[in-house]
């Protein structure tokens, strides 16, 4: 798979990271929305609409872009157990694409940064809990890194929604290392 190489001004934004204190850097992310969903249950299971025209988010913003969808995709990531879990899938990034994320199976730690030059919220990381225990769904933006962390025993089943299809000759997504210095995220599991 190929993948955009960092831009100047995401290299910018990831070494303004470094010089901003960490506690500084934790917060919400300008453009960032998440859809807390509805279960409909009885005795037989459950219902829950993921996704569609018209929704809105949590504080009542229009949730779906203007651009229709492209691509629906699903991932699994098999659990590795440990305290903390072991796995981290991140970071990634697009220029155009926005991710439409949904965890339908396990538990994630979604970790959020925010790449883009000039945002009000420029190099802050925003951490969303998703899953069968949060069942919600995260709208992230362009330019807007992100990546998860199994939190439990149990495989994560990412289903997302993307809204540029991927091109192999023209790939839309960057990588930055999960442990990569400049963002500094710490991804350990606090025990109290």
């Amino acid at each position: 798979m190929r993948w955009m190489p960092l831009t100047e001004p995401v290299q910018r934004v990831l070494e303004s990271i470094q010089r901003m204190p960490s506690e500084e850097r934790l917060g919400r992310i300008d453009g960032v929305m998440i859809k807390t969903f509805t279960k409909w249950a009885d005795q037989r299971g459950y219902f829950i609409e993921q996704l569609k025209r018209g929704d809105v988010d949590d504080e009542g913003r229009a949730f779906i872009p203007e651009q229709p969808f492209a691509q629906m995709s699903r991932s699994l990531a098999y659990a590795r157990g440990g305290n903390p879990p072991e796995l981290i899938k991140a970071f990634h990034w697009h220029k155009r694409q926005w991710d439409y994320w949904d965890i339908v199976s396990g538990n994630a730690r979604v970790v959020l940064v925010d790449l883009r030059e000039g945002s009000p919220t420029a190099g802050k990381t925003q951490v969303v809990i998703l899953g069968e225990n949060s069942p919600k769904m995260v709208a992230i933006p362009p330019l807007v890194a992100h990546g998860y962390q199994a939190l439990s025993m149990h495989d994560v089943i990412l289903n997302y929604y993307v809204t540029e299809p991927y091109n192999p000759t023209d790939p839309d997504e960057g990588r930055i290392a999960w442990n990569d210095p400049r963002i500094g995220f710490d991804w350990s599991i606090e025990n109290i």
